[in-house]
């Protein structure tokens, strides 16, 4: 999406078609990332999955774990696609209203762009970011179910989703991490180290370097 250059007329189809499919990529990436943490957190502790079991139907009990990881069984029950599906998902984890509590609560002190934030809370940063949410959640539904659809190009309003949906997942990482006890990327200064919160400049970077 950062390739096209918007007062290109020559690329201006190219545009509206990429853009429509951003919509799909974002979603899709939120799905996968949501549906693995799911998984590996119901394979890691059995607690949290008998729990989860005992508001399943009937028919989650019987399986052939041969087949398939009861994890992986019961993540089907849920579209995290959907937010009151992902909310259902995780709310034995979190004890309920798993994404307000993620975009409220303090994940700092962290390292964000190179430097030691000392707060991050992704409600200061994008208040809206419920709203902006929904509406990439809509329009994904749409271009992937009606073939009439054509959303008009908005620079500012990708941005902003493509932001919230590289911070919200990392954010909730770092939790379910500390929750967990599990590794993060690490950010060092002065001899402390911090979790890292990548941005999507930095996604966008081509000059990383590897060092020994």
């Amino acid at each position: 999406m950062h390739s096209f250059v918007l007062n290109d007329d020559n690329k201006k189809d190219l545009l509206t078609i990429a853009y429509r499919q951003y919509y799909v990529f974002l979603v899709s990436c939120w799905e996968t990332f949501f549906r693995d943490v799911f998984i590996y957190v119901h394979t890691e502790d059995e607690n949290l999955t008998n729990r989860l079991l005992g508001k399943m139907k009937p028919a989650a009990d019987t399986f052939d774990e041969s087949d398939i990881a009861l994890s992986e069984l019961l993540s089907k029950s849920f579209n995290f696609q959907n937010i009151k599906d992902l909310e259902e998902a995780y709310d034995d984890l979190w004890g309920g209203s798993f994404l307000q509590s993620i975009c409220s609560k303090d994940a700092g002190p962290c390292g964000v762009n190179g430097q030691v934030a000392d707060e991050f809370v992704v409600k200061n940063l994008f208040d809206d970011w419920h709203e902006i949410v929904n509406k990439t959640f809509s329009i994904r539904h749409k271009v992937v179910h009606d073939a009439n659809y054509r959303p008009d190009v908005d620079i500012q309003f990708i941005q902003k989703a493509e932001a919230i949906f590289l911070l919200i997942p990392q954010v909730a990482t770092h939790f379910i991490a500390e929750k967990f006890n599990l590794k993060r990327i690490a950010f060092s200064k002065d001899g402390q180290y911090f979790p890292y919160i990548f941005t999507v400049s930095e996604i966008l970077s081509d000059d990383w370097v590897v060092v020994e």
